[in-house]
């Protein structure tokens, strides 16, 4: 029974392993030596001589063409200390975005305890982007008594909530 090429390439695993190891090869060595066996099984190089046998050789170079691939990509990584960045723990942004979670869960609370066409016409506003005249066009509402009922519905939000407002402005600013 003759042996594929991939087979005799493995006769040859702990060569491949010190061949790349004695080129620079650091803690990636085996997958180096594992991106040779897919890049010739893939691509269909012969690496083999004209006797059946492996031409090392052949396999060295390609070898070093990863290895030196690998070793310019991970030269391309810019290594930072974490020290460095331990003040960006506690950022405004961050409390920035919790305190407008906050806020918009006290405005969903309180929207829950309006009249269902006030929370639905709002709701709709709020969520659909939708303008108040489309909402007009698509609904049998007059587009006055859509604004009015979203200007009482604004208002009764900063009223219940103009603390919890001021709050949250002290983060964006």
């Amino acid at each position: 029974m003759t042996k594929t090429t991939l087979e005799k390439l493995a006769e040859y695993h702990s060569d491949w392993i010190r061949m790349v190891k004695s080129m620079g090869g650091d803690d990636f060595t085996e997958d180096i030596v594992q991106e040779m066996y897919i890049k010739i099984h893939t691509k269909g190089y012969n690496a083999l001589n004209d006797n059946g046998d492996v031409n090392k050789y052949y396999v060295y170079l390609t070898l070093k063409s990863i290895l030196m691939s690998y070793l310019v990509q991970k030269s391309k990584v810019r290594k930072v200390n974490i020290d460095d960045f331990l003040h960006l723990e506690d950022t405004d942004k961050l409390q920035e975005h919790k305190a407008f979670h906050e806020l918009a869960l006290k405005i969903d609370n309180e929207i829950e305890n309006w009249h269902w066409y006030d929370k639905d016409l709002f709701e709709l506003y709020r969520h659909s982007g939708m303008s108040i005249r489309k909402i007009a066009a698509g609904t049998s509402i007059s587009w006055v008594s859509i604004f009015n009922t979203l200007k009482n519905c604004k208002g009764k939000i900063k009223d219940k909530l103009h603390k919890d407002y001021d709050q949250y402005k002290k983060y964006t600013l």
